[in-house]
């Protein structure tokens, strides 16, 4: 990623993106993905080309406000209520695991 970044979606778009120019059609076993450089939330790298950053930004901290108050299932993308949806579930386990 070329810019500092909390975001999610923009961290998601980068992992899709680098997904798409590495795959070769064959089975994936694992998918690891690992962020550096990590800095307090206080600093942050001004743009002037991205100008809804900061109301994406605090979008992300009110997610996580409702999460961390009602629980991981209490909001999840629509895609996690369909057959191939995979969060619902996990929420309901130790750790994202089998207990």
């Amino acid at each position: 990623i070329n810019f500092p970044t909390n975001i999610t979606m923009d961290i998601y778009r980068c992992c899709l993106m680098l997904f798409n120019k590495f795959y070769s059609g064959k089975t994936v076993r694992s998918i690891s993905v690992t962020l550096s450089n990590i800095e307090d939330d206080v600093n942050q790298q001004l743009s002037l080309f991205e100008v809804e950053n900061e109301k994406r930004r605090k979008l992300g901290f009110v997610m996580d406000g409702i999460r961390n108050k009602y629980g991981s299932k209490a909001i999840l993308r629509a895609v996690s209520y369909t057959s191939a949806g995979t969060a619902l579930h996990r929420a309901g386990l130790t750790g994202g695991h089998k207990s």
